[in-house]
């Protein structure tokens, strides 16, 4: 559903999209609760090597069977990663099936406060502020053109984290995630998003059981996706201190930031 902006009023349109969030936001939240039930499987070296990862790409297990140490350390990193591969790519795909079918029932939700209401309010707010003038005296022209000047700079900051939104993907795409274990025998790299992309096995590690090399790769692994996490938080943290400086980005204090960024929308008294 579309909004229609002219001759609407403000918190009439404020409230129209809540009420839409909230049933998208119910869904999503089902959606949430699916996802955290999705595994996908993965298999290496003849079913040898088996690897489990959950919806949101973290790997849960790996098992070795220990006829596959009798593989050489570069045969065996080779089938690990493979496995693990296939496992986060049945995951993932199972994810993007219920994100797509999450977004066909979010189609109907109005469109967010984009350029073109922002657009809109502040042409709105310039006719506010020459009628002001001649209809309400002084203090009226005063608070149009505050709540002008606002609007005004909420769009520039809208502005400046759209373009960052669109450089910052390609920096966070860059990032990679690189953890070690097993006494640094063992080596995991992955992306920004916690796909695997190589896993190396020394043959030292080699000399380890099998169950014990595999609880090793799997901590390799997540200290690899952790990584790879903590750096694209870091670089998202140090972008929004950036675009608005002085400002703490705590759970509380990024809703009482965005409720600041509405405020130039609602009705006055």
């Amino acid at each position: 559903m579309s909004l229609s902006f002219p001759g609407s009023g403000d918190q009439e349109l404020l409230e129209q999209m809540i009420r839409q969030a909230e049933d998208v936001m119910r869904g999503l939240a089902d959606v949430q609760a699916q996802i955290r039930q999705v595994t996908g499987e993965g298999e290496g070296a003849d079913g040898l090597v088996r690897a489990r990862a959950d919806g949101r790409g973290q790997v849960t297990a790996i098992t070795l069977d220990a006829r596959v140490m009798r593989l050489d350390a570069a045969a065996l990193s080779a089938e690990v990663t493979k496995a693990i591969r296939i496992a986060q790519d049945a995951a993932k795909e199972r994810t993007d099936e219920l994100v797509a079918a999450a977004q066909t029932r979010a189609t109907g939700l109005a469109a967010p406060l984009d350029e073109t209401f922002v657009r809109y309010r502040f042409d709105q707010l310039a006719q506010e502020l020459d009628a002001g003038a001649d209809a309400f005296g002084p203090s009226a022209d005063r608070h149009a053109a505050d709540r002008a000047d606002d609007l005004g700079q909420d769009a520039e900051r809208a502005a400046r984290i759209e373009a960052w939104l669109e450089d910052g993907q390609r920096e966070i795409e860059a990032v990679t995630g690189h953890g070690r274990a097993a006494d640094g025998r063992i080596q995991a790299v992955t992306t920004a998003y916690g796909q695997v992309r190589e896993v190396v096995i020394e043959p030292r590690a080699m000399r380890l059981p099998s169950r014990t090399l595999a609880e090793e790769v799997l901590l390799a692994v997540h200290r690899a996706q952790q990584d790879a996490e903590r750096q694209s938080s870091q670089m998202v943290s140090d972008a929004l201190r950036e675009l608005a400086p002085g400002e703490s980005f705590g759970a509380d204090a990024v809703d009482e930031w965005f409720g600041g960024l509405l405020k130039p929308f609602e009705r006055p008294d």
